[in-house]
Protein backbone atom coordinates (compact mmCIF):
# COMPACT_ATOMS: atom_id res chain seq x y z
CA UNK A 1 0.00 0.00 0.00
CA UNK A 2 2.63 2.26 0.83
CA UNK A 3 6.66 2.15 1.38
CA UNK A 4 10.01 3.29 0.94
CA UNK A 5 9.52 4.17 -2.69
CA UNK A 6 6.00 3.94 -1.83
CA UNK A 7 4.94 1.35 -5.23
CA UNK A 8 1.46 -0.34 -5.30
CA UNK A 9 -0.88 -2.68 -6.37
CA UNK A 10 1.01 -2.17 -9.82
CA UNK A 11 3.29 0.59 -8.83
CA UNK A 12 2.22 3.14 -6.74
CA UNK A 13 4.81 5.37 -7.79
CA UNK A 14 5.49 3.56 -11.15
CA UNK A 15 8.36 1.56 -9.83
CA UNK A 16 8.98 -1.18 -12.75
CA UNK A 17 9.00 -4.67 -11.74
CA UNK A 18 7.10 -4.00 -8.23
CA UNK A 19 5.20 -7.08 -9.49
CA UNK A 20 4.76 -9.65 -11.66
CA UNK A 21 2.15 -11.89 -13.71
CA UNK A 22 -1.30 -11.83 -12.61
CA UNK A 23 -1.11 -8.30 -10.65
CA UNK A 24 -4.32 -6.09 -10.81
CA UNK A 25 -6.08 -3.38 -9.27
CA UNK A 26 -9.57 -4.09 -7.49
CA UNK A 27 -11.77 -0.93 -8.43
CA UNK A 28 -14.92 -2.81 -7.30
CA UNK A 29 -14.39 -3.96 -3.55
CA UNK A 30 -17.49 -5.62 -3.51
CA UNK A 31 -16.33 -8.62 -5.84
CA UNK A 32 -19.29 -8.21 -8.39
CA UNK A 33 -18.47 -9.08 -12.32
CA UNK A 34 -19.49 -7.94 -15.34
CA UNK A 35 -21.87 -10.80 -16.24
CA UNK A 36 -22.92 -13.77 -13.83
CA UNK A 37 -21.09 -16.24 -13.20
CA UNK A 38 -21.46 -20.27 -12.49
CA UNK A 39 -23.88 -21.13 -9.85
CA UNK A 40 -22.83 -23.02 -6.46
CA UNK A 41 -23.19 -26.61 -6.50
CA UNK A 42 -25.49 -28.74 -4.80
CA UNK A 43 -23.87 -29.27 -1.31
CA UNK A 44 -25.76 -28.09 1.53
CA UNK A 45 -24.78 -23.85 3.20
CA UNK A 46 -24.68 -23.12 6.82
CA UNK A 47 -27.53 -20.40 6.27
CA UNK A 48 -27.79 -16.76 4.71
CA UNK A 49 -25.39 -14.47 3.83
CA UNK A 50 -21.93 -14.59 5.40
CA UNK A 51 -21.43 -11.86 8.45
CA UNK A 52 -19.15 -11.33 10.99
CA UNK A 53 -21.90 -10.57 13.63
CA UNK A 54 -24.84 -8.82 14.44
CA UNK A 55 -24.90 -5.43 13.18
CA UNK A 56 -24.49 -2.61 16.11
CA UNK A 57 -27.95 -0.92 17.02
CA UNK A 58 -26.33 1.92 19.03
CA UNK A 59 -25.11 3.53 15.27
CA UNK A 60 -21.68 2.90 16.81
CA UNK A 61 -20.74 4.45 19.88
CA UNK A 62 -16.88 5.01 20.08
CA UNK A 63 -15.14 2.49 22.80
CA UNK A 64 -11.93 0.79 22.89
CA UNK A 65 -10.17 -0.68 19.50
CA UNK A 66 -6.46 -1.73 19.21
CA UNK A 67 -3.78 -1.96 16.42
CA UNK A 68 -4.29 -5.76 16.01
CA UNK A 69 -8.55 -5.81 15.97
CA UNK A 70 -8.80 -2.68 14.18
CA UNK A 71 -5.92 -1.44 11.94
CA UNK A 72 -4.29 -4.81 11.15
CA UNK A 73 -7.42 -5.96 8.97
CA UNK A 74 -7.53 -2.86 7.26
CA UNK A 75 -3.75 -3.71 5.99
CA UNK A 76 -4.58 -7.27 5.10
CA UNK A 77 -7.63 -6.56 3.24
CA UNK A 78 -6.98 -3.72 1.41
CA UNK A 79 -2.91 -3.70 0.54
CA UNK A 80 -2.36 -6.87 -0.47
CA UNK A 81 0.55 -5.16 -2.45
CA UNK A 82 2.72 -4.89 0.48
CA UNK A 83 2.54 -8.69 1.32
CA UNK A 84 4.03 -11.79 0.22
CA UNK A 85 7.52 -12.80 -0.30
CA UNK A 86 8.30 -9.03 -2.15
CA UNK A 87 6.40 -6.69 -0.63
CA UNK A 88 6.54 -3.94 -3.27
CA UNK A 89 8.94 -1.35 -2.18
CA UNK A 90 10.38 -3.72 0.35
CA UNK A 91 7.65 -2.73 3.02
CA UNK A 92 5.36 -5.28 4.18
CA UNK A 93 2.19 -4.86 5.46
CA UNK A 94 1.74 -8.21 6.53
CA UNK A 95 0.33 -9.32 10.09
CA UNK A 96 3.24 -9.51 12.51
CA UNK A 97 5.16 -6.94 10.49
CA UNK A 98 3.52 -4.19 9.91
CA UNK A 99 3.88 -2.31 12.77
CA UNK A 100 7.61 -2.53 12.81
CA UNK A 101 7.35 -0.90 9.02
CA UNK A 102 5.75 1.64 9.72
CA UNK A 103 5.97 3.68 13.31
CA UNK A 104 8.54 5.87 13.31
CA UNK A 105 9.78 4.64 10.14
CA UNK A 106 11.41 7.42 7.68
CA UNK A 107 9.78 7.43 4.20
CA UNK A 108 12.37 6.79 1.21
CA UNK A 109 10.15 8.68 -1.03
CA UNK A 110 9.97 11.54 1.14
CA UNK A 111 12.92 12.38 3.31
CA UNK A 112 12.62 13.59 6.52
CA UNK A 113 9.19 12.07 7.00
CA UNK A 114 7.80 9.13 8.85
CA UNK A 115 5.34 6.52 7.29
CA UNK A 116 3.84 6.76 10.73
CA UNK A 117 4.53 9.76 13.32
CA UNK A 118 3.52 8.42 16.79
CA UNK A 119 0.53 10.41 17.90
CA UNK A 120 1.04 13.12 14.98
CA UNK A 121 -1.10 11.72 12.49
CA UNK A 122 -0.62 15.36 9.90
CA UNK A 123 2.86 14.88 10.26
CA UNK A 124 2.67 10.51 9.05
CA UNK A 125 3.26 9.86 5.51
CA UNK A 126 0.66 7.19 5.82
CA UNK A 127 -2.22 9.34 6.41
CA UNK A 128 -1.40 11.34 3.59
CA UNK A 129 -0.85 8.41 1.18
CA UNK A 130 -4.87 7.04 2.00
CA UNK A 131 -6.21 10.77 1.07
CA UNK A 132 -6.28 12.24 -2.16
CA UNK A 133 -3.73 14.60 -4.10
CA UNK A 134 -1.00 12.76 -1.89
CA UNK A 135 2.23 15.31 -2.72
CA UNK A 136 4.17 11.43 -4.11
CA UNK A 137 2.60 9.25 -6.55
CA UNK A 138 -0.71 7.98 -6.32
CA UNK A 139 -3.56 7.85 -3.59
CA UNK A 140 -3.51 4.43 -2.12
CA UNK A 141 -4.92 1.39 -2.28
CA UNK A 142 -4.35 2.18 -6.17
CA UNK A 143 -7.96 2.45 -8.08
CA UNK A 144 -9.92 3.10 -5.11
CA UNK A 145 -9.66 4.16 -1.70
CA UNK A 146 -10.46 3.74 2.22
CA UNK A 147 -13.58 4.00 3.82
CA UNK A 148 -14.09 7.00 5.81
CA UNK A 149 -14.48 4.86 8.84
CA UNK A 150 -11.44 3.01 7.80
CA UNK A 151 -8.97 6.31 7.72
CA UNK A 152 -10.76 7.38 10.39
CA UNK A 153 -9.83 4.10 12.64
CA UNK A 154 -5.99 4.65 10.89
CA UNK A 155 -5.91 8.55 12.06
CA UNK A 156 -7.17 7.53 15.50
CA UNK A 157 -4.69 5.10 15.93
CA UNK A 158 -1.97 7.35 15.11
CA UNK A 159 -3.60 10.37 17.09
CA UNK A 160 -3.65 7.71 20.13
CA UNK A 161 0.24 7.51 20.01
CA UNK A 162 0.05 4.83 17.58
CA UNK A 163 -0.03 1.57 20.30
CA UNK A 164 1.17 -1.91 19.25
CA UNK A 165 -0.71 -3.28 22.13
CA UNK A 166 -2.80 -0.64 23.85
CA UNK A 167 -6.29 0.60 22.90
CA UNK A 168 -7.50 3.66 21.52
CA UNK A 169 -10.87 5.12 20.61
CA UNK A 170 -12.89 3.19 17.79
CA UNK A 171 -14.10 5.41 14.88
CA UNK A 172 -17.86 6.01 14.97
CA UNK A 173 -19.58 3.35 13.54
CA UNK A 174 -17.24 0.47 14.80
CA UNK A 175 -17.87 -1.47 17.80
CA UNK A 176 -14.88 -2.00 19.77
CA UNK A 177 -14.28 -4.15 22.89
CA UNK A 178 -11.97 -7.02 23.33
CA UNK A 179 -12.89 -10.43 21.18
CA UNK A 180 -13.28 -13.20 23.85
CA UNK A 181 -14.51 -16.11 21.42
CA UNK A 182 -14.42 -16.83 17.34
CA UNK A 183 -16.43 -19.38 16.41
CA UNK A 184 -17.31 -21.02 12.84
CA UNK A 185 -20.59 -21.66 12.38
CA UNK A 186 -20.92 -25.03 11.22
CA UNK A 187 -21.66 -28.46 12.85
CA UNK A 188 -19.09 -31.25 12.08
CA UNK A 189 -16.18 -31.61 9.40
CA UNK A 190 -17.60 -29.77 5.88
CA UNK A 191 -17.18 -31.28 2.39
CA UNK A 192 -16.82 -29.14 -1.01
CA UNK A 193 -16.85 -30.63 -4.57
CA UNK A 194 -13.88 -28.64 -6.79
CA UNK A 195 -15.14 -26.29 -8.55
CA UNK A 196 -18.10 -25.36 -6.21
CA UNK A 197 -18.61 -22.66 -3.68
CA UNK A 198 -19.93 -23.37 0.19
CA UNK A 199 -20.66 -20.03 2.32
CA UNK A 200 -20.11 -20.25 5.97
CA UNK A 201 -20.24 -17.94 9.21
CA UNK A 202 -18.06 -17.05 11.78
CA UNK A 203 -19.68 -15.70 15.41
CA UNK A 204 -17.38 -13.30 17.62
CA UNK A 205 -17.80 -12.77 20.98
CA UNK A 206 -16.62 -10.66 24.01
CA UNK A 207 -15.25 -11.76 26.54
CA UNK A 208 -18.53 -11.68 28.90
CA UNK A 209 -19.93 -14.09 25.39
CA UNK A 210 -22.49 -11.13 23.92
CA UNK A 211 -21.86 -10.78 20.27
CA UNK A 212 -20.12 -8.16 18.59
CA UNK A 213 -18.96 -7.03 15.63
CA UNK A 214 -15.52 -7.60 14.39
CA UNK A 215 -13.74 -7.60 11.28
CA UNK A 216 -12.69 -11.16 10.37
CA UNK A 217 -9.54 -12.98 8.71
CA UNK A 218 -10.71 -16.16 6.66
CA UNK A 219 -7.50 -18.45 6.24
CA UNK A 220 -6.98 -22.23 4.51
CA UNK A 221 -4.10 -24.62 5.63
CA UNK A 222 -3.82 -24.99 1.46
CA UNK A 223 -5.02 -22.37 -0.37
CA UNK A 224 -4.18 -24.34 -3.55
CA UNK A 225 -6.67 -27.18 -1.84
CA UNK A 226 -9.34 -25.01 -0.48
CA UNK A 227 -9.80 -21.14 -1.29
CA UNK A 228 -11.72 -18.59 1.24
CA UNK A 229 -12.17 -15.42 0.26
CA UNK A 230 -13.13 -11.90 2.42
CA UNK A 231 -16.43 -12.82 3.00
CA UNK A 232 -15.88 -16.57 4.17
CA UNK A 233 -17.25 -18.33 1.21
CA UNK A 234 -15.46 -21.50 0.36
CA UNK A 235 -13.93 -22.60 -3.31
CA UNK A 236 -12.87 -25.93 -3.98
CA UNK A 237 -9.81 -25.96 -6.01
CA UNK A 238 -8.13 -29.65 -5.88
CA UNK A 239 -8.70 -32.82 -3.71
CA UNK A 240 -7.55 -32.82 -0.04
CA UNK A 241 -8.08 -32.18 3.29
CA UNK A 242 -7.61 -29.17 4.27
CA UNK A 243 -8.39 -26.81 7.96
CA UNK A 244 -10.38 -23.61 8.18
CA UNK A 245 -10.20 -20.92 10.46
CA UNK A 246 -11.39 -17.41 11.47
CA UNK A 247 -9.73 -14.66 13.52
CA UNK A 248 -10.24 -11.30 14.66
CA UNK A 249 -8.82 -8.83 17.36
CA UNK A 250 -6.10 -11.76 17.40
CA UNK A 251 -8.19 -14.29 18.60
CA UNK A 252 -8.13 -17.52 16.65
CA UNK A 253 -11.19 -19.75 15.94
CA UNK A 254 -11.02 -23.76 16.06
CA UNK A 255 -10.00 -25.08 13.30
CA UNK A 256 -12.79 -26.75 11.00
CA UNK A 257 -11.77 -29.95 8.98
CA UNK A 258 -12.43 -29.22 5.33
CA UNK A 259 -12.14 -32.28 2.54
CA UNK A 260 -12.41 -31.22 -0.64
CA UNK A 261 -13.58 -34.12 -3.27
CA UNK A 262 -13.09 -34.87 -7.28
CA UNK A 263 -16.16 -33.01 -9.19
CA UNK A 264 -16.38 -32.34 -12.31
CA UNK A 265 -18.23 -28.66 -12.34
CA UNK A 266 -20.11 -27.06 -15.39
CA UNK A 267 -17.88 -25.20 -17.65
CA UNK A 268 -16.94 -21.85 -18.10
CA UNK A 269 -16.17 -19.81 -20.74
CA UNK A 270 -13.22 -17.29 -21.69
CA UNK A 271 -15.70 -14.91 -22.39
CA UNK A 272 -17.32 -15.47 -18.84
CA UNK A 273 -13.19 -14.88 -17.98
CA UNK A 274 -13.17 -11.68 -19.70
CA UNK A 275 -15.70 -10.09 -18.34
CA UNK A 276 -13.60 -10.55 -15.09
CA UNK A 277 -10.62 -9.31 -16.10
CA UNK A 278 -11.92 -6.41 -18.10
CA UNK A 279 -13.29 -5.41 -14.88
CA UNK A 280 -10.74 -6.19 -12.60
CA UNK A 281 -7.18 -6.46 -13.73
CA UNK A 282 -7.55 -4.11 -17.34
CA UNK A 283 -7.90 -0.87 -15.47
CA UNK A 284 -5.82 2.18 -15.49
CA UNK A 285 -2.34 1.97 -14.09
CA UNK A 286 -2.39 -1.99 -13.89
CA UNK A 287 -1.65 -4.27 -16.76
CA UNK A 288 -2.79 -1.77 -19.42
CA UNK A 289 -0.58 -0.45 -22.49
CA UNK A 290 1.94 1.21 -20.77
CA UNK A 291 1.62 -0.51 -17.56
CA UNK A 292 2.60 -4.17 -18.34
CA UNK A 293 3.63 -5.81 -15.23
CA UNK A 294 5.39 -9.29 -16.40
CA UNK A 295 4.63 -8.49 -19.47
CA UNK A 296 1.36 -8.93 -19.55
CA UNK A 297 -1.76 -7.21 -20.78
CA UNK A 298 -5.33 -7.47 -20.19
CA UNK A 299 -6.64 -5.06 -22.57
CA UNK A 300 -5.59 -7.00 -25.58
CA UNK A 301 -7.76 -8.25 -28.28
CA UNK A 302 -9.68 -12.15 -27.14
CA UNK A 303 -7.69 -13.86 -29.11
CA UNK A 304 -4.42 -12.15 -28.36
CA UNK A 305 -4.76 -11.93 -24.57
CA UNK A 306 -5.90 -15.86 -24.95
CA UNK A 307 -2.54 -16.47 -26.27
CA UNK A 308 -0.63 -14.47 -23.83
CA UNK A 309 -2.49 -16.63 -21.25
CA UNK A 310 -2.22 -19.97 -22.55
CA UNK A 311 0.47 -20.28 -24.82
CA UNK A 312 2.98 -17.76 -23.13
CA UNK A 313 4.76 -18.73 -19.38
CA UNK A 314 5.12 -16.43 -16.98
CA UNK A 315 7.64 -14.37 -16.98
CA UNK A 316 9.04 -14.41 -13.16
CA UNK A 317 7.98 -18.35 -12.49
CA UNK A 318 9.08 -21.62 -14.50
CA UNK A 319 5.10 -22.15 -14.58
CA UNK A 320 2.61 -21.47 -17.47
CA UNK A 321 0.30 -18.76 -16.38
CA UNK A 322 -2.70 -20.99 -17.66
CA UNK A 323 -2.33 -24.96 -17.72
CA UNK A 324 -5.73 -26.40 -19.37
CA UNK A 325 -6.87 -28.62 -17.18
CA UNK A 326 -4.35 -28.12 -13.95
CA UNK A 327 -5.42 -25.10 -11.90
CA UNK A 328 -2.73 -25.76 -9.61
CA UNK A 329 -0.21 -25.45 -12.07
CA UNK A 330 -1.71 -22.19 -13.47
CA UNK A 331 0.44 -19.41 -12.52
CA UNK A 332 -2.73 -17.41 -12.80
CA UNK A 333 -4.47 -19.20 -9.98
CA UNK A 334 -1.50 -18.70 -8.07
CA UNK A 335 -1.41 -15.27 -7.69
CA UNK A 336 -5.75 -15.30 -7.33
CA UNK A 337 -5.71 -17.85 -4.30
CA UNK A 338 -2.30 -17.36 -2.80
CA UNK A 339 -1.74 -15.08 0.36
CA UNK A 340 1.77 -15.10 -0.49
CA UNK A 341 2.34 -16.46 -4.85
CA UNK A 342 6.00 -17.08 -5.09
CA UNK A 343 6.89 -13.26 -6.52
CA UNK A 344 5.00 -10.48 -5.89
CA UNK A 345 1.52 -10.30 -3.83
CA UNK A 346 -1.83 -11.56 -4.45
CA UNK A 347 -4.23 -10.08 -7.13
CA UNK A 348 -6.15 -7.88 -7.35
CA UNK A 349 -3.91 -5.54 -5.70
CA UNK A 350 -4.84 -2.85 -3.89
CA UNK A 351 -8.31 -4.22 -2.30
CA UNK A 352 -9.28 -7.60 -0.45
CA UNK A 353 -9.05 -10.79 -2.16
CA UNK A 354 -11.24 -11.94 -5.06
CA UNK A 355 -14.08 -13.11 -4.58
CA UNK A 356 -14.97 -16.78 -4.31
CA UNK A 357 -17.43 -16.62 -7.06
CA UNK A 358 -14.95 -15.06 -9.62
CA UNK A 359 -12.40 -17.28 -8.86
CA UNK A 360 -14.74 -20.24 -9.68
CA UNK A 361 -15.56 -19.04 -13.07
CA UNK A 362 -11.32 -19.09 -13.78
CA UNK A 363 -11.30 -21.79 -12.22
CA UNK A 364 -13.83 -23.79 -14.07
CA UNK A 365 -12.30 -22.25 -17.17
CA UNK A 366 -9.06 -23.57 -16.48
CA UNK A 367 -10.49 -26.72 -15.86
CA UNK A 368 -12.56 -27.31 -18.96
CA UNK A 369 -9.68 -27.15 -21.02
CA UNK A 370 -8.93 -23.65 -20.77
CA UNK A 371 -10.29 -22.92 -24.11
CA UNK A 372 -11.04 -20.06 -26.77
CA UNK A 373 -14.74 -19.57 -26.43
Amino acid sequence: MLGGALSSACNLVGLPGADTDGGSTDTDPGGTTAEPGPTTGELPTTGGAPTTGPNDPSGGTPTDCDFAGAVQPIFTGSCSCHAGGQPAAGLSLAEGESFAALVGVESSSAPGVLLVAAGDPDSSFLIEKILPGPSVGQQMPIGGSLSTEQVATITGWIAAGAPEAGVFACAPGQNGGDVGEVEIDVDGPLQVQVGETLPVMALVSDPNGEPIEATLTWKSSAELTLYVDGQGVLLGVSPGAVELTASAGGVTSAAVAVEVVDHDPPAATFTQVRAITDQRCATAGCHVDGVEPGDLRFDREPDRLWEELVEDEAEQVDMPRVDADAPTNSYLMHKLVLTTPAVGGRMPFGGPPIAAAEAQVILRWILSGAQFN
